[in-house]
């Protein structure tokens, strides 16, 4: 039953679920001692929920007990089988206020800062405000293990995309990354893929990627103004362009966070670069 990549006291079950391609799955982490937190129970299939309950099952019958159900943040791929887990065992779902108002369900408990669970035999959750990628997003971190439960903060599978029209916030995600990495894991549980060992060097990666991106949209206004589409033809000139629609996403992501930083200035149609 324990993935031979995760400590003693952890769980992770793939489970397939409706997330954007390459991926195609989520995943739960069942964490604790005799008292034992579900996080991101995201899978809205029957087969995929019956792997979960089975997992839920053996380990009840060995005197072990549900007292939550964590959620990372609201997106569809993260939160389908919440509402009727929770309800099924008769525990609290808890997430952030903003999580709370963007799903269609009742969140039971907010997370207001602080949080921690006291799961047993040592193992303590801890909910940390990671916003950015969603304006909710929370990362789990058990101090005994040293695990973190990363959520959409990072993937092994596919990548992070930050959305303006879904409330994604680019200087916020860079200050998570941060945040993330304060927290010293020893590994991240990704919701996409699988474990991520030496922790740092992940958050590092990622931070460092965004930077080279926003270098490129810099470059990109070197020799004037540009249109919002000429300007992602130069960023995202290494990227298949099936993708550019998503790419535009994260483009006006970048586009606010220098906006906001009074690097560039837009009108309608044009992108001018301020600094340098």
């Amino acid at each position: 039953m324990n993935d031979p990549a995760l400590p003693q006291g952890a769980i992770r079950l793939h489970l397939r679920t409706p997330t954007l391609p390459p991926a195609t799955a989520t995943n739960t982490l069942i964490l604790g001692g005799s008292r034992l937190v579900v996080i991101e129970p995201a899978a809205p299939h029957a087969r995929e929920r019956e792997r979960l309950d089975n997992t839920l099952a053996k380990l009840a019958a060995e005197g072990r007990t549900v007292v939550a159900v964590l959620l990372t943040h609201h997106h569809v791929d993260h939160v389908g089988y919440a509402e009727p887990l929770a309800q099924r065992l008769g525990v609290p779902i808890v997430a952030h206020a903003e999580t709370a108002a963007r799903v269609g369900f009742t969140v039971d408990r907010l997370w207001r800062g602080g949080e921690s669970w006291d799961l047993g035999e040592g193992f303590v959750v801890q909910g940390v405000f990671t916003p950015g990628h969603a304006p909710g997003h929370l990362v789990y971190f058990e101090r005994k293990t040293g695990l973190a439960y990363a959520g959409d903060m990072v993937a092994a599978e596919g990548s992070i995309l930050i959305d303006p029209d879904d409330d994604g916030d680019m200087k916020a995600y860079l200050t998570s990354l941060a945040t993330l990495k304060s927290l010293g894991a020893r590994a991240l549980v990704p919701s996409h893929g699988k474990v991520l060992h030496d922790a740092d060097a992940v958050v590092d990666h990622y931070v460092a990627h965004r930077m080279a991106r926003e270098a490129k949209v810099i470059a990109g206004l070197d020799d004037g103004p540009a249109t919002m589409d000429d300007l992602l033809a130069r960023v995202y000139a290494d990227t298949p362009k099936v993708l550019w629609p998503l790419a535009a996403r994260s483009l006006e992501a970048h586009l606010r966070k220098l906006e906001g930083e009074g690097r560039i200035v837009r009108d309608d149609v044009l992108i001018t670069r301020l600094d340098g």
